[in-house]
């Protein structure tokens, strides 16, 4: 088992003892620097997953309960949009060829219609026809094969260090979109210094020594505010995986077919209750101990309260990330309609809420006890608190 890690605490001086005025801190200070008592170790199910990802990139595991056709529209207006870019590269190469096949002929010394005259009395001429070329060559090489091409390649054939691709990964998971989907996107070129990177987060208190504190601290608070962008209710829930491509994250399609495979063998133990609860995971290489850790930022900003508002709202959002919000409204009447009478709440009226709840949360394909043992259990939860034996 890994030691826990520690963290070094800060000494304050007495409150009679004059001290510098501290500068103001940022009312998001607190949820911008996750402290590395946050960070976890994954389930044993879990591990077996993260096990395939390489390690050197950062990852968000989170699920699309974006409405089924809304993620079929997304994916064939992306595959119409690439096949077009792909048309087009084509028919550039294939206009473009003899062109440049002519230009390294002449390169070799043989004269061909791309050969450039020589005589002093048309410099000018010959001024315009290589300002052409080079802009053709920049058009070519630069926009057309660094930044163009790099679209369809990335849909058809997979981005670097993934070969599954993006129609791979639809074509393996199948062409039937279910109510939700594993989502896994990995860290792109702002996190290429994973093991600095994982050490700040990991262990924000404990500094590079050929590096100033200050610059550690920006880096930390850097990379987790890029975390947080990327994993806002708003974000997850509103758009499906396809569109949370952006500059800083790309989607890692053959971790999206290995989740769902492990999600599909019953042995494996990973569940989608899991994956569900507290929302999105972000998972991190721990180099110096050599294993994953992972971090939950919802639950962070939302750790099951002890009232039973808190409790409550926990069992919304798990709903509400299940695509199941009404389903949450219907329990509500229910309970507010038992607990509302003059009679005490009893265990037994309690366990014939249960009975309800169950039937009513059967009836929408969800599974009441997964739902109960994310919130940690019912105690605390509004409506169910018994007031008498």
């Amino acid at each position: 088992m890994a030691k826990p890690l520690k963290s070094r605490t800060t000494k304050r001086p007495p409150p009679s003892q004059p001290t510098h005025t501290p500068s103001k801190p940022n009312s998001n200070s607190q949820n911008n620097n996750p402290p590395s008592t946050l960070f976890t170790s994954p389930s044993p199910a879990l591990s077996t997953l993260l096990t395939t990802f390489p390690s050197n990139k950062i990852y968000i595991l989170s699920i699309d309960t974006t409405s089924p056709s809304h993620r079929r529209r997304t994916f064939f207006l992306i595959l119409l949009f690439n096949t077009l870019l792909a048309a087009l590269l084509a028919y550039r190469l294939w206009y473009a060829t003899p062109t440049y096949l002519s230009l390294f002929f002449s390169i070799l010394g043989y004269k061909t219609p791309t050969s450039i005259a020589s005589p002093p009395t048309q410099w000018t001429q010959n001024a315009r026809l290589l300002a052409q070329r080079m802009g053709m060559f920049f058009f070519d090489g630069v926009v057309l094969g660094r930044y163009v091409s790099e679209w369809p390649i990335s849909f058809f054939l997979g981005p670097q260090d993934d070969t599954t691709g993006c129609l791979g990964w639809r074509y393996r998971l199948g062409f039937t979109w279910p109510e939700r989907e594993v989502v896994v996107r990995r860290s792109r070129a702002w996190a290429t210094d994973i093991s600095a990177i994982s050490s700040r987060l990991l262990s924000p208190n404990t500094n590079n020594p050929n590096q100033k504190t200050n610059q550690g601290a920006d880096a930390t608070e850097k990379a987790t505010e890029i975390i947080r962008a990327a994993t806002t209710p708003t974000r997850i829930q509103s758009k499906p995986g396809l569109l949370l491509i952006d500059k800083d994250w790309e989607l890692y399609y053959t971790g999206m077919v290995d989740a769902h495979a492990l999600l599909s063998d019953p042995t494996s133990g990973l569940t989608w209750q899991e994956l569900m609860k507290n929302g999105p995971i972000v998972c991190i290489f721990d180099a110096t101990l050599s294993s994953w850790k992972i971090w939950r930022p919802w639950s962070d900003e939302q750790k099951p309260p002890q009232n039973d508002g808190g409790k409550l709202r926990l069992f919304k959002d798990l709903l509400t990330a299940m695509g199941r919000e009404g389903l949450f409204f219907r329990w509500v009447e229910v309970v507010q309609h038992e607990s509302s009478s003059a009679e005490a709440f009893t265990s037994e009226r309690r366990e014939q809420v249960v009975k309800v709840s169950k039937e009513l949360f059967e009836g929408e394909g969800v599974n009441w006890d997964e739902v109960v043992d994310g919130i940690g259990g019912l105690e605390g939860l509004f409506g169910m608190e018994v007031t008498s034996q």
